[in-house]
């Protein structure tokens, strides 16, 4: 039976509030609405945003799944807030201080066909600045930390000065903690990143374990969020492997500046096997020393 827009709703309510609560079971200190409503990272804003059009199924990176590839047409704008209304009620779900994950220009651009402006940078201006433009709307509403996903970055040879003048855009006048979080393929330009306007930068070191060779070489002037649980496997990583990695990362980064989170979503994850991931990550942090 099909449901109607009404009950649809309410379902996804409902999970969200699930997803919420489980967070918190946990004990995750910062917990977001879990993106139920999203079909991917970039579909969500570019159905309200003036200007593209969704077209068919691409490969989403390199996972075998799939989300719809987004069409430039004319000018993209912002006419009305975007993710503001799934982070209010998710707010009333709950009295931990929430974190709101928005896709990054960069990726929103890699992952559309600009059949306008045809040339990247302008077009990663402009998504620049209605991101930015979203993340005020959600820092007044109360988001604690806003985070920007670029897993783009790790693919081919990105403009990385475009890219950090793109984030400085979109983090501009935040007056909140700000992130920028890197995920899946071979993370280039990691040191040029530090140039960025955000607080904290996220590195998967699972996906390309080369990723903690840079991570160890460089010298961190931001905070580090570790990737550091395969949100790509069901494999349930043991406190000692955790211990081992957290081990390294302190030598180059004090423990009072590392977060450690899953390598990325966990939307590839059988239910259980995603709680079980958080609830081994809690606890791998509890008992290090």
């Amino acid at each position: 039976q099909e449901l109607s827009d009404s009950q649809l709703d309410e379902a996804l309510q409902g999970v969200t509030r699930i997803v919420i609560k489980e967070q918190e079971a946990a004990g995750i200190d910062i917990p977001t609405d879990g993106q139920i409503r999203w079909e991917d990272l970039v579909t969500p804003l570019a159905r309200k945003v003036d200007g593209f059009e969704i077209n068919g199924l691409e490969r989403y990176f390199d996972n075998n799944v799939y989300y719809r590839r987004p069409i430039l047409t004319r000018t993209p704008v912002r006419k009305r807030p975007i993710f503001l209304g799934d982070f209010l009620f998710a707010r009333g779900c709950t009295k931990s201080p929430l974190k709101v994950v928005l896709p990054g220009p960069y990726t929103v651009v890699k992952l559309s066909e600009d059949r306008y402006y045809k040339d990247e940078r302008p077009f990663l201006r402009s998504i620049a600045e209605i991101l930015n433009e979203e993340a005020k709307m959600l820092a007044e509403a109360g988001a604690v930390m806003i985070q920007f996903d670029e897993p783009a970055l790790g693919f081919g040879k990105p403009p990385i000065p475009q890219v950090v003048e793109a984030i400085n855009i979109a983090t501009n006048g935040l007056k909140v903690k700000k992130a920028l979080y890197t995920y899946f393929g071979a993370l280039t330009g990691l040191e040029a990143l530090q140039k960025a306007n955000v607080d904290v930068i996220g590195v998967d070191v699972v996906s390309n374990p080369k990723s903690l060779q840079t991570v160890n070489r460089i010298r961190w002037k931001k905070e580090l969020a570790l990737g550091c649980v395969d949100a790509r496997n069901t494999k349930l990583e043991s406190v000692t492997e955790l211990h081992a990695l957290f081990n390294v990362v302190t030598k180059r980064v004090p423990k009072e500046r590392l977060y450690v989170n899953p390598n990325c979503g966990l939307e590839f994850l059988p239910y259980e096997q995603a709680v079980q991931k958080l609830r081994r990550l809690v606890e791998a942090v509890r008992r290090y020393k």
